[in-house]
């Protein structure tokens, strides 16, 4: 896939994950969670934009499991890093942590849009709040299906 292929993705389709190093191409399974601290955004992009950001972050985008990913929200269009995780409870309670405001089920197409995280507390008060969030969100998306 080359720049103009992604930047076309991005403008057609309302956005794209992409592994350079597998070449798999918007995946049909599993969930997308971004990694923290690798989103930009932009009112408009092009393919210079799209190169910058891949040189930035080619450490980690050459990883196994890491995805280019962009999309449009309200006229906004991000890019991220993220990393697809097979189980949605897994993917969640990640999404949650890393203070996303959704992930991404393949399967459906579908953003599944996550509660914000507790920060105050301990760290046991927060990791159980996040883990029961996670739970609430996982049992209404599957009511949902």
């Amino acid at each position: 896939m080359n720049l103009r292929n992604l930047l076309k993705e991005i403008n057609d389709n309302g956005g794209v994950s992409y592994n350079f190093t597998t070449g798999d191409y918007n995946p049909t399974d599993g969930y997308m969670v971004s990694l923290p601290d690798y989103e930009m955004a932009f009112d408009k992009v092009n393919e210079q934009d799209i190169k910058d950001y891949i040189i930035e972050n080619i450490g980690v985008l050459s990883g196994d499991n890491a995805y280019f990913g962009a999309w449009a929200d309200r006229d906004i269009i991000y890019f991220d890093v993220s990393v697809k995780v097979d189980d949605l409870y897994e993917a969640c309670y990640s999404g949650i942590v890393n203070e996303q405001l959704a992930i991404y089920d393949n399967a459906n197409a579908v953003a599944i849009h996550l509660p914000t995280p507790q920060k105050s507390g301990t760290f046991t008060q927060q990791a159980t709040y996040n883990k029961q969030a996670a739970d609430r969100v996982v049992e209404a998306y599957l009511a949902m299906a």
